[in-house]
C-alpha cells in the first residue's frame, strides 16, 4: 500500500479508501473497541480490531438500510419496497449482526489471551502469580 499514510492508532487499513462516511464509521468502531479491550500492541490484535470494525461498519450500514425499506414501505409514495425485498433486508441484517458477534468475541478471546489489561483479565504480575500458584497447590 505504498502511497498511502499510516491510519491513527496503527489500525489496519481495510476500507481502501478511509476518507468517506465508512472510514468515519471504522475510525468510530475502531476506535471504541480499543477504548473497551485495547491497548492494542501486537499486529496480530490489530488487525482482528479492524476486522471486528468492519463488521461493525457492514451491521450500521444493513441496519440502515432496512429501517429505510421498512421507513418506504410504510409511508412512502410511488414504488415501495415489498414483502421480499424487507425479508432479503432483515436475512442480511441478522447476517451482519451474527458476524459482527463472532468477530467480537474472536477479539476478545486474542486479547485475554495476550493479557490486555482490560481483555477481559488483568495484567499476569508476580503477586497474581504467586496467588495462583497457591490455589493450585495441593
Amino acid at each position: 500500500m505504498s502511497g498511502k499514510r499510516r491510519l491513527k492508532a496503527n489500525a489496519p487499513r481495510l476500507l481502501g479508501r478511509h476518507d468517506g462516511p465508512d472510514g468515519r464509521a471504522y475510525r468510530r468502531a475502531y476506535d471504541a473497541l480499543e477504548a473497551d479491550l485495547g491497548p492494542f500492541a501486537s499486529e496480530l490484535v490489530r488487525f482482528e480490531a479492524g476486522r471486528a470494525a468492519v463488521t461493525m461498519v457492514n451491521l450500521e450500514g444493513a441496519t440502515k438500510a432496512q429501517a429505510a425499506a421498512r421507513r418506504a414501505r410504510e409511508s412512502g409514495k410511488g414504488r415501495r419496497p415489498g414483502p421480499r425485498d424487507l425479508e432479503r433486508l432483515a436475512r442480511r441484517q441478522g447476517l451482519a449482526d451474527a458476524t459482527y458477534s463472532q468477530a467480537l468475541d474472536k477479539l476478545r478471546e486474542l486479547a485475554q489471551r495476550n493479557g490486555h489489561p482490560r481483555g477481559g483479565r488483568a495484567p499476569l504480575t508476580s503477586d497474581r502469580l504467586l496467588a495462583e500458584l497457591a490455589q493450585d497447590a495441593p
